[in-house]
């Protein structure tokens, strides 16, 4: 159960916020989708925790070249890293996503409160959810995508997610992504029957392509109580520095003709 000092944070929280009726963050709500190479894969998330990016996420075979056997890889509820690990090391082994849970579950003593995604960048798909993950922990799979949520006060948050991936396939998928967990905050989002709604704190976003040497998106805000707003904030600007970062790779003689967009964004307090 959360702390005390967890609990003074979310009553305070719920009374700055009763007022206005926003929603409450989510804690390991998470969405991963797989599309067409030229689209990619890519995952979004959003936690309570903060500083959540030293857990997860995993990747592998997706840069600086995308291959068949890329993957991404989410270990999640009371978080253990070792498992986004073995997870890649079987699966760079050969052994397929639907063969792993046995030797995951020889490997880790408390298999049972853990909560684990993949999406592979053919479309495979891999889930679990321990039956002593935090409640309300469930998780949805799609065609090629996957939802995933703990500590919600219900399963509408990952059910919300689960239908903004699978209706939503026409947008470019970071934006399928934000939708997601846009979706799964305003379905409730992170919360008990004893705190109530409560801020998540912390929302990253990545999406791989094979357009170029690096991810096409990654973006995170922390220790933030506004992150999901933020992310949202942070995605629409830095599209501006595509060209940028594509002139910088591939004409670096023209860079600084772009380059007024760095210093625009910087003014503007992005």
């Amino acid at each position: 159960m959360p702390g005390r000092a967890s609990r003074r944070l979310a009553s305070d929280y719920r009374r700055t916020h009763r007022a206005s009726k926003k929603p409450g963050g989510l804690h390991d709500l998470h969405g991963h989708s797989q599309q067409p190479r030229h689209e990619g894969i890519g995952i979004a998330s959003t936690t309570f925790t903060i500083n959540f990016s030293r857990t997860f996420p995993f990747h592998t075979g997706l840069v600086p070249n995308w291959t068949e056997r890329g993957l991404i890889v989410a270990p999640m509820a009371t978080v253990n890293p070792h498992n986004g690990h073995r997870i890649i090391e079987l699966w760079n082994a050969g052994v397929g996503l639907d063969e792993m849970i046995p030797e995951l579950e020889k490997r880790d003593e408390h298999w049972s409160w853990r909560q684990v995604g993949a999406v592979s960048a053919t479309g495979e798909v891999f889930s679990h959810t321990g039956e002593d993950a935090w409640d309300h922990a469930s998780h949805i799979e799609g065609e090629g995508s996957l939802a995933l949520g703990n500590y919600m006060d219900g399963p509408e948050p990952v059910k919300a997610m689960a239908a903004a991936l699978e209706e939503g396939r026409d947008p470019p998928m970071d934006e399928r992504l934000m939708r997601a967990i846009e979706a799964g905050r305003a379905a409730g989002g992170q919360g008990s029957l004893e705190l109530g709604p409560v801020p998540e704190a912390w929302a990253i976003i990545q999406v791989f392509n094979d357009k170029q040497p690096r991810p096409a998106v990654d973006l995170r805000v922390d220790f933030d109580v506004n992150a999901v707003p933020k992310l949202r904030r942070l995605l629409t600007q830095t599209k501006r520095m595509d060209p940028v970062l594509y002139t910088m790779c591939f004409e670096p003689s023209k860079t600084f003709d772009v380059y007024d967009v760095v210093f625009e964004m910087f003014t503007s307090q992005v």
